[in-house]
């Protein structure tokens, strides 16, 4: 199609329009200068007349484009009229049906909304394109021509009968039943402090030794004051470990499935991740804690003192008394949970309540239904499958318990083992420190008694 001589004239003349005012900006800028009030005057009469030039250009350039399909268009209907489809088929039809033609070939009676784009053919037929990879690419990999050929496509379609097996059916991701896991409980109770992408040892000062030996009341008049070097101080160190994991996943499954099956695998890393930071929270705070026996069983009520129930208070006074600030949280298996929010006196009525239970014989206040485990003598309790043993439970500050924890990364490997393959995984650097060491952790210990 030969060019159109007046729209060639009209793109010439805003040329020079353009290189005259890009000529008037370079003189002022070599001569080191602002431009003149007659310059900016030349300046702006030349846009005016260049904005009208662009919008005609712009018309045109319209109607060319669309003109230059229709010639497409007629030239394809023609080439399949003597043609066919290259089986031997001619574009007629013998029986007298009428065949309509889609991108060059005939395609019997089938009828779209629009005209079929031709995107999503098999490869005898010439494709190039998959549905489904488009899907993906267009979701997870934000690709414009993806999401545009999916469009057009859709577009072709009506509804109803007409895309079945071509219209993927809505799966209900929302309603994916993942693996059960409980996620952090503990490690969102602690203090978090983030790494950020840094993952280097840290260095935390700390006071040893303090000067009480040095302030005293002054016997008498003129004696000296106290004045030895009774201070110290010292250093803890947390060093970050990473926690990683990968899964290998076929190329089939990315290419064939719906895009929400990287949302799934990576849901599923990171609710391992989780886990593992949990566990390593709980044995960081079981491990510290200072030992406290007790006992539990039909022969042990509840006011012996060395029942558990009993102990509790004990291990939250001794923390009181060692870190000279209250106890927290007391971090326990869910197992050891129910026990606690299962106590009752020797009537029968429970000493833990939870919602809509009557307020009396009230100790605790729990529920069921909550993630964390509510409240037992004004601490709050953590279940949690960080600690899996039942007999034993930690009292605790929660604020002396440091986690430290990175970004967590999600990467992903073309090609890892072939083409067949793809990795997915997940990596981040955590540490655990418990500052004041036992001052701020009792671990309570529980012997069966018959």
């Amino acid at each position: 199609m030969a060019e159109n001589i007046y729209l060639k004239t009209r793109r010439a003349e805003y040329d020079g329009l353009r290189t005259s005012i890009e000529g008037l900006q370079t003189r002022a800028s070599e001569a080191n200068r602002a431009l003149t009030p007659e310059e900016m005057t030349s300046i702006t009469e030349m846009k005016t007349k260049g904005d009208a030039i662009f919008s005609e250009i712009e018309t045109l350039t319209d109607i060319e484009l669309r003109s230059a399909k229709v010639a497409a268009m007629q030239a394809d209907i023609a080439a399949a009229m003597r043609g066919g489809d290259g089986s031997g088929n001619q574009g007629g039809n013998a029986g007298g049906t009428d065949v309509q033609l889609r991108a060059g070939r005939p395609i019997g009676g089938a009828t779209t909304k629009d005209r079929d784009p031709g995107h999503y053919r098999s490869l005898n037929d010439g494709g190039r394109f998959s549905f489904f990879s488009d899907l993906y690419k267009a979701r997870e990999a934000n690709d414009t021509d993806a999401a545009t050929r999916l469009a057009e496509h859709n577009r072709a379609l009506t509804t109803g009968v007409a895309g079945a097996g071509v219209v993927p059916p809505k799966w209900l991701v929302d309603e994916y039943a993942a693996l059960a896991r409980q996620g952090r409980v503990l490690a969102n109770l602690v203090r978090n402090i983030p790494l950020g992408d840094d993952p280097r040892p840290l260095v935390l000062p700390k006071q040893t030794t303090g000067t009480d030996s040095e302030v005293v009341e002054q016997a008498a008049e003129n004696d000296p004051t106290e004045d030895d070097d009774a201070w110290g101080s010292s250093t803890d160190t947390a060093t970050p470990k990473p926690t990683s994991g990968m899964q290998i996943v076929s190329r089939q499954m990315v290419d064939m499935s719906s895009p929400a099956i990287d949302t799934l695998i990576y849901g599923d890393l990171l609710g391992a991740y989780n886990l593992k930071v949990e566990k390593k929270v709980g044995a960081a705070v079981i491990a510290v804690g200072t030992a406290l026996p007790a006992s539990e069983g039909s022969s042990v009520p509840i006011t012996d003192p060395s029942h558990y129930a009993r102990v509790f208070v004990k291990a939250g006074i001794a923390v009181r008394n060692a870190r000279k600030l209250p106890a927290t949280i007391a971090a326990m298996s869910v197992n050891r949970w129910g026990e606690f929010i299962d106590l009752t006196d020797t009537t029968g009525r429970p000493l833990v309540t939870g919602a809509g239970d009557a307020p009396s014989n009230i100790m605790g206040a729990a529920d069921l239904s909550a993630l964390e485990g509510g409240r037992y003598k004004g601490i709050t309790l953590a279940p949690t499958d960080g600690i899996t043993a039942d007999d034993r439970f930690a009292v605790l500050r929660g604020s002396d318990v440091l986690l430290f924890e990175s970004n967590v990364m999600r990467f992903r490997y073309e090609q890892p083992l072939g083409p067949e393959s793809i990795k997915m995984g997940v990596w981040g650097y955590t540490a655990v420190l418990v500052r004041y060491g036992t001052a701020s952790i009792k671990r309570v210990e529980i012997t069966e008694e018959s």
